[in-house]
């Protein structure tokens, strides 16, 4: 995989997203769903040119819980 800057901006909604499943899964609630929905957001941001799909794979594979 190709080296990227991890300092890149994430878009308010999928950060906000990220954060609450996190905090979900911290506290022992599996979430599946509303991973799906990240990814989904992750896939919609890549085709809209808001993230690389580079970024994107980086947040998944950085933030997943399942």
């Amino acid at each position: 995989m190709e080296q990227i800057n991890e300092e890149f901006n994430v878009p308010h909604y999928i950060f906000e997203g990220i954060i609450e499943y996190v905090e979900l899964t911290a506290k022992g609630y599996c979430k599946c769903m509303k991973w799906e929905n990240i990814k989904s957001l992750l896939n919609l941001a890549v085709v809209n040119k808001r993230l690389s799909k580079q970024q994107a794979d980086y947040l998944k594979e950085k933030f997943c819980r399942e």
